[in-house]
């Protein structure tokens, strides 16, 4: 299993708006120089993040992005439910070879399953702000557009 790279951007995103929580709001500028991620790409990262309801545009308009709810209070799980198109852990990982198995009768989808559960699970146990403080700061090695 792999995460998209867009996947990968908004948490390092939401990462640098919890380490830098009592800045917000916060541009996507500056999130872009100091995080490596191309600001055109995170300009379409943040659309869906705002129609998730995870970040909102502050007001006035166009000073920057606040979370809507404190970042203890969203996990990694709804985050990459978001990004990811919500079938993360819903699938088996060989869903392409068109077995009609199930967790009851394929030993491996099984094994998927029960292993996906486990990780569900501590996604959900894991907030934005355990993410933050747990992860090494680094930046993408991406040149910022604009």
């Amino acid at each position: 299993m792999k995460l998209k790279k867009a996947t990968s951007y908004a948490l390092h995103a939401l990462m640098y708006m919890t380490r830098h929580l009592s800045q917000l709001p916060v541009n996507l500028e500056a999130i872009s120089k100091a995080e490596g991620i191309p600001q055109s790409y995170l300009s379409r990262i943040f659309q869906k993040l705002i129609k998730a309801g995870i970040v909102e545009l502050s007001k006035p308009k166009g000073k920057g992005y606040n979370f809507v709810n404190p970042p203890d209070q969203t996990n990694l799980l709804q985050l990459f439910d978001v990004m990811e198109g919500n079938a993360l852990f819903k699938d088996c990982f060989m869903k392409h070879c068109q077995c009609g198995g199930t967790p009851e009768n394929c030993y491996i989808y099984a094994a998927w399953h029960k292993s996906t559960k486990k990780m569900a699970a501590l996604l959900t146990e894991t907030s934005l702000v355990d993410a933050a403080w747990n992860h090494p700061e680094h930046r993408f090695n991406e040149l910022p557009d604009g």
